[in-house]
């Protein structure tokens, strides 16, 4: 709550809205059988996982913006100790640092959460706020880390 200088109330509802959605979510896909049918469907897929294949592409390409949203994730970690989408947001929308400058971060930023034939591939997670790298990637990524970022420009 020190970095987004949210209430406690603010924070409670937050994560009270996050809670309701996610149940309402889970409990009316288990009451749909074209649901049910569709993750069937989508499990076969080829593209699941398909970010593995592309951070290695993204890590040579610092002035793509999959590349730059990586980097703030980084970034937002080794200052904050964790990520949150407003702090990857900030980072992103500095026009003094082209090295991370996103015109549209909200819309790359939700396609990296993505998994779908259309998305760039699942990247993160998140619960509205906090962000994660989704645990099929995480491995790949890390793997990758120091080509989107070493931690040389915390200072600037």
């Amino acid at each position: 709550m020190n970095l987004t200088k949210d209430s406690e109330n603010d924070a409670i509802e937050k994560c009270m809205k996050w809670y309701i959605a996610k149940v309402f979510e889970k409990a009316s896909q288990e009451y749909n059988p074209k649901a049910l049918e569709k993750k069937v469907a989508d499990a076969s897929n080829d593209y699941y996982g398909k970010a593995n294949q592309r951070i290695p592409i993204w890590a040579l390409k610092p002035n793509q913006y999959n590349h730059k949203i990586i980097r703030a994730y980084f970034m937002a970690v080794e200052i904050a100790g964790q990520a949150t989408i407003t702090m990857m947001e900030s980072l992103c929308s500095d026009k003094e640092h082209p090295e991370l400058y996103i015109p549209t971060f909200k819309n790359n930023y939700s396609q990296m959460k993505l998994d779908g034939p259309k998305s760039h591939g699942k990247v993160f997670e998140d619960d509205g706020e906090n962000v994660w790298l989704w645990s099929e990637i995480e491995d790949t990524l890390l793997k990758y880390k120091s080509s989107f970022y070493s931690g040389e420009d915390k200072n600037e």
